[in-house]
C-alpha cells in the first residue's frame, strides 16, 4: 500500500486554502461592482435553471435529492473500484 507524504499533503492543503482565499476575495470584489440589474439577471437565470431541473424530476424536491444522492453513490463506487485496482484497499 502506498503512503502519503505528510509534508506534501500539508503543502497541498495550504495551497488549496490560499487559492480559496483569493477566489473568495475576487468573488466579493465582483459582487461589490455588480449592479442591481446584473444581480437580478443572475437570479433569474438561476431560478430558470432550478425550474427546468425541477420539471425533469416532476417538480419533486425529494426526487431531486434522491437523484443527487444516486449520483454521489455512483462517484463513490467508481473511486472504490479505482482504489481497489491501485491497491489502496
Amino acid at each position: 500500500m502506498a503512503t502519503l507524504d505528510r509534508e506534501i499533503l500539508l503543502q497541498t492543503l495550504r495551497g488549496y486554502a490560499a487559492v480559496n482565499r483569493i477566489t473568495q476575495s475576487e468573488r466579493r470584489s465582483r459582487w461589490k461592482e455588480q449592479t442591481t440589474q446584473e444581480s437580478l439577471e443572475v437570479f433569474t437565470r438561476l431560478f430558470e435553471t432550478w425550474v427546468c431541473t425541477g420539471k425533469q424530476a416532476g417538480g419533486d424536491q425529494e426526487a431531486l435529492a434522491q437523484k443527487r444522492l444516486q449520483a454521489h453513490l455512483r462517484v463513490r463506487q467508481a473511486f472504490e473500484v479505482l482504489a481497489k485496482k491501485q491497491g489502496y484497499i
